[in-house]
């Protein structure tokens, strides 16, 4: 029988949903194959919208004739239905919280100097 260490903490595989203790403080995933089923699902949704949101952002006037918008919210929607039906409703993104967290320089601001 093994002890459980002092140091350990529970969490919530974000994959599975399953309960998990790790020593890790970043731990979020129980095993290898969960956090590569998690990474390669959010790469294959994202490559798509990012495509989309680049033309939205940078090609305004062919986003709007071919209504990049609805399309992407759209496309979100059934990335959550899919969440519902394989995922047991589990989100399959993180709080936005989180990813500013990891994206500090999002928050800074430019400061731009006049021309001499």
């Amino acid at each position: 029988m093994s002890e459980r260490r002092l140091d350990a903490r529970k969490f919530e595989c974000l994959e599975c949903g399953g309960s998990c203790e790790s020593t890790a403080a970043n731990a979020e995933f129980c095993t290898t194959a969960c956090r590569k089923a998690w990474n390669n699902r959010r790469a294959m949704r994202g490559a798509e919208i990012y495509d989309l949101l680049m033309v939205l952002r940078f090609d305004r006037g062919r986003a709007k004739h071919l209504r990049v918008w609805t399309l992407m919210c759209r496309m979100v929607a059934l990335f959550r239905a899919d969440d519902w039906r394989e995922r047991a409703g589990r989100r399959s993104w993180l709080p936005a919280e989180q990813v500013l967290e990891r994206k500090a320089y999002l928050h800074a601001m430019v400061v731009h100097r006049g021309r001499r």
